[in-house]
């Protein structure tokens, strides 16, 4: 799981294959100290910059998402930790339950006219996840809404990021770049708390980590804001089960914390 304590970036300047300047820049993690964290960014960069003249150079800049650094902002357990993203979200870490998120679009004028409704597109998407659970009868999983779809969530047992499971994240239609994610963190995420534009806000000008007095103040007088606007709403709202309807033991605990934090119990309006 690619969640640490300390985070450190390295610059090197570079030319590409076309005699272009750039300033590569990566980011690294490490749970023991921030001087390891250095040590591992500067290798990263000079990995980049040793690369150049086997890519593109607009894959240069194509970094993954483990270089973006998140505040650790709780370990729940050994396996799972709740950070905050750069968009100023809570986001739930885990290598323990699987949570897949299914994107459903608003229909187009044209299409709606053609019969085709958000509420149909739902149906059909659990309609698929009921047929996926029929042939794996071990299986459970909880169904919620979200603003723009629906997330699973499987309870059954504690499940990794694998090769199957990112293949079943395929099967349900989850989002590429969603299952992309998890098999680069080596963990499953779950949103916890709203996006900031659904609160009529904008993300913190602030990025993580802050390291002047003055950022910190910045930054914490925006999510003073955000906590308040974000009280009004939910993040997804719980619709049932599928497949077995049982909770494992060494879940009970992850799944209090996720229906909590994003107040899937509530008649909120989404965000």
């Amino acid at each position: 799981m690619k969640v640490f304590r300390y985070w450190a970036s390295a610059e090197l300047p570079a030319q590409d294959a076309e005699g272009k300047n750039l300033l590569l820049k990566k980011w690294a993690g490490s749970n023991n100290s921030l001087a390891e964290a250095k040590g591992a960014a500067e290798r990263a960069v000079r990995g980049v910059k040793d690369r150049l003249g086997s890519t593109r150079p607009q894959d240069h800049y194509s970094y993954g998402v483990r270089d973006i650094p998140e505040e650790l902002i709780r370990e729940v357990s050994p396996k799972t930790a709740i950070t905050r993203n750069r968009m100023g979200c809570l986001v739930l870490n885990t290598m323990e339950a699987l949570f897949a998120d299914v994107d459903l679009p608003e229909p187009g004028f044209f299409a709606k006219l053609r019969g085709a409704s958000r509420q149909k597109s739902e149906d059909a998407a659990i309609a698929r996840l009921r047929q996926f659970m029929e042939t794996r009868p071990s299986l459970g999983a909880r169904i919620y809404r979200t603003k723009a779809g629906l997330r699973y969530l499987f309870t059954h047992a504690p499940m990794a990021v694998n090769d199957e499971t990112l293949g079943w994240l395929a099967e349900l239609g989850s989002d590429k770049l969603y299952t992309k994610l998890c098999r680069e963190q080596d963990c499953f995420r779950a949103r916890l708390t709203p996006k900031p534009w659904r609160i009529d806000m904008g993300p913190p000008n602030q990025p993580y980590p802050r390291e002047a007095p003055e950022a910190q103040s910045i930054f914490s007088r925006w999510l003073s804001q955000y906590e308040e606007n974000s009280g009004k709403y939910a993040v997804c709202k719980f619709l049932g089960a599928a497949g077995r309807d049982s909770t494992h033991s060494a879940l009970s605990s992850l799944v209090r914390e996720h229906d909590s934090a994003t107040r899937s119990d509530s008649d909120l309006p989404l965000a």
